[in-house]
């Protein structure tokens, strides 16, 4: 998606400017005309800038979307016309996606379908949307479109509470740690080597190292958020970066404890979403590649679109995945099955649950790996410093035993 910088004219002859995003120049321009907007000039910003630019389009989350479809579809069952509907939504909604919906009920009553009206939002609404939308208005079951819409979303917003709760516990535990580790060495610490210093007895390097460390801390304390700012900037500019992109993939696949959960979930994903594209009759090339987009790895991307190619050239989708030596067994069983059926939006539909059951048992458990971990981590720090004081302490009471 681009960020486009443009000014024009309004019907007023009002001249404004802003930014927009959009797929090309041409959706772009599309997109301002479609708002009775004359365009005097439009230019592309850099991709590298865009991370600077996050704050163009309103960040809408799932649940919103949710709402949206579930309050869109029973409207519509009630008999109330799409643009009413769209109208009553908007008013009901929060001020930046009401503002949404109220640009969709416009280009509506231009005569803009809904689903082309959805695609202009493509930066807002998933290309799913489009598709289950542009569906059910061919076949005259929007309803349906909108209800198989909630389905899904519901199933991702489960998928990222699972994995949200998995992580709670590592990332508190973790900040907790840091946090004793850090007070015990800015503050507890140099009073301790303090009052051994004044006593004459000699420091340890290893304490010593870590008194240095405290007094650095505390003399630049105020660094800390400025680091973590520009680690902040680094990652927005260079998540564009392919390179970069492999290696964060390439890491949440391998690290210990933490790849079941980026696996499981990458695996829970590519069933969900193949089972809504291929259940809407989306070619399986093209349900692959959106597949890929939604996945976000890249090993799983680059392993989606070579499994695309040898199904083009006639292979069986069990055995293309199978060859990419990268999903799980139980998946290419089942999938097999699937084909050889005629029912493989079922066993699609069956592998996200179990992969999303997987993910929150094993939430749950990951807790009671992490405690023994993080308990033997601050040990061993404690254990190293407490070693470090004890050792020139008794040294101390030992001379003073002789006297």
């Amino acid at each position: 998606m681009n960020i486009y910088r443009y000014k024009a004219i309004d019907t007023n002859g009002n001249i404004f400017s802003g930014f927009l995003r959009a797929e090309d120049t041409s959706s772009a321009m599309a997109s301002l005309l479609l708002q009775n907007a004359y365009i005097i000039s439009i230019f592309r910003i850099p991709k590298i800038l865009s991370p600077f630019f996050s704050f163009i389009s309103p960040k809408i989350k799932n649940p919103h979307l949710i709402e949206f479809a579930k309050n869109l579809s029973i409207m519509l069952k009630a008999g109330i016309p799409l643009i009413t509907a769209l109208s009553d939504i908007a008013e009901s909604s929060p001020k930046k996606f009401g503002k949404i919906v109220n640009q969709l009920r416009d280009l509506v009553e231009k005569g803009v379908s809904f689903s082309e009206a959805i695609r202009y939002h493509s930066d807002i609404f998933p290309s799913i949307f489009h598709y289950l939308i542009k569906i059910g208005e061919e076949t005259g079951r929007l309803d349906e479109s909108l209800d198989n819409l909630v389905e899904h979303f519901q199933k991702i917003e489960d998928l990222k509470t699972a994995i949200k709760r998995a992580l709670i516990y590592p990332t508190f535990a973790t900040v907790a740690s840091l946090g004793a580790m850090g007070f015990w060495i800015v503050y507890v610490l140099p009073k301790i080597v303090s009052a051994m210093k004044s006593m004459d007895v000699k420091i340890p390097f290893i304490t010593q190292v870590l008194v240095e460390i405290g007094i650095l801390i505390q003399k630049f304390f105020y660094l800390i958020p400025v680091f973590l700012i520009l680690i902040f900037i680094f990652l927005g500019v260079f998540k564009k970066n392919e390179k970069f992109r492999w290696l964060r993939s390439y890491l949440s696949f391998k690290l210990p404890i933490f790849k079941q959960i980026f696996y499981t979930r990458a695996v829970a994903l590519f069933c969900e979403q193949m089972r809504i594209l291929m259940g809407a009759g989306i070619p399986i090339d093209n349900a692959l590649d959106m597949t890929a987009d939604v996945v976000n790895n890249e090993l799983m991307k680059r392993a989606l679109q070579n499994a695309k190619e040898k199904i083009l050239t006639g292979n069986s989708i069990a055995n293309s995945l199978k060859e990419e030596n990268i999903f799980p067994s139980l998946l290419i069983r089942l999938v097999n099955v699937g084909e050889s059926s005629g029912r493989l939006e079922e066993q699609l539909n069956f592998l996200n649950n179990h992969y999303t059951a997987y993910l929150r048992e094993y939430s749950a458990r990951l807790g009671k790996v992490i405690e023994p971990v993080m308990i033997g981590v601050i040990g061993l720090f404690f254990a190293i410093v407490l070693i470090s004081l004890l050792s020139p302490l008794y040294d101390l009471i030992s001379k003073l035993g002789k006297i």
